[in-house]
């Protein structure tokens, strides 16, 4: 499997012809607009989910996030004079293709088990996990079915897109009828199909705390992320991220400032779980450390400090009282005209 990263795209560009009226066809014909390219979007990773248990105290959660990659760090402490085992999993991003060709996202990896570079350690020993996979249409398991036409997992990308156009009319029927792939009509037989399953894995194992001891176990992966550019005529969508991302009048005017003065940003969006590892066991509020990928960098989100919000390393923790369980995080970095 490839390693490098990999841009899965969606999009169809085509061209539309209408007939011209009868009196315009002498006339040059009139240059036409260009399909918009789809939007990258963002997808979020789930936080650390582990079983409960009376001698289990979770001390400190803490959420290192970078353009490149993010890092949970958890400590977990065992009170017991016994070894403790407990159940433990985390759920990567839900994977469905863009019905309409909108959207695109970019994945560390083309490898359906682990498409975010997902890594974990726990008291710095590396942790073996098992890939538990869900390939569900109509909220039904296909993997089998998926697998049967030899297709990509992974609902979108280049080589999905050259399996779906390889699959016998037969075949592209008998899945549409399940709900597994799109409907081809029969007046555009050259019209792409597209996905129409989810891919769903959770990578889980039985981790193993030490009597008595605080075990860091660490999640490491490359995120998801949405990145786009923000002009002068974007002015409306940065007003629009004020409550989302928690912008102070102060920071919102320089924001401001640079796109009205005919400069950029290119922006980085990206959105973390803050959900507890355990419903049942009292959780500290996780914090977080942004770092800027340059100095002129502006960091945004909810719960920041904003005595941080000028070093290279910006702080913060997840709002008390905020019932949601993702954050969104936004670093604005000046862009060249």
């Amino acid at each position: 499997m490839s390693n490098l990263p990999v841009v899965l795209s969606l999009a169809v560009v085509g061209v539309v012809v209408a007939a011209a009226p009868a009196l315009a066809q002498n006339k040059p014909p009139a240059p036409q607009e260009a399909e918009s390219a789809p939007s990258e979007s963002s997808l979020t990773v789930g936080a650390l989910q582990i079983g409960s248990s009376a001698n289990l105290v979770i001390e400190g959660i803490n959420i290192n996030v970078a353009s490149n990659g993010i890092v949970y760090s958890y400590n977990l402490k065992n009170t017991d004079a016994a070894e403790l085992r407990i159940a433990a999993a985390v759920s990567l991003p839900e994977l469905a293709a863009s019905a309409d060709g909108s959207e695109t996202w970019v994945l560390a990896a083309n490898d359906p088990e682990n498409p975010i570079g997902l890594t974990i350690t726990a008291g710095g020993a590396p942790v073996t996990t098992k890939a538990e996979v869900r390939v569900s249409a109509l909220g039904v398991d296909r993997l089998a079915e998926v697998k049967a036409e030899h297709l990509p997992l992974i609902p979108f990308g280049p080589e999905t897109d050259k399996a779906l156009a390889a699959l016998s009319p037969d075949a592209a029927a008998r899945l549409a009828a399940l709900g597994v792939v799109s409907l081809r009509d029969p007046k555009e037989p050259k019209e792409p199909l597209t996905a129409d399953w989810t891919l769903d894995v959770v990578r889980s194992w039985r981790q193993v705390l030490p009597p008595g001891k605080t075990t860091p176990i660490i999640v490491k992966f490359i995120p998801v992320k949405s990145q786009y550019r923000m002009d002068k005529e974007d002015l409306d969508d940065l007003e629009d991220m004020t409550d989302d991302v928690c912008l102070k009048p102060q920071v919102l005017g320089a924001l401001q400032s640079r796109l009205k003065s005919n400069g950029a940003w290119r922006v980085t969006d990206v959105t973390v779980s803050v959900s507890a590892p355990s419903q049942w066991i009292d959780s500290p509020n996780p914090t977080f450390s942004v770092h800027k990928p340059t100095p002129d960098a502006i960091v945004a989100f909810c719960g920041i400090d904003e005595k941080t919000a000028g070093k290279p390393t910006v702080l913060g923790s997840a709002p008390e009282d905020d019932d949601t369980d993702e954050i969104r995080i936004v670093i604005f970095e000046p862009a060249g005209k």
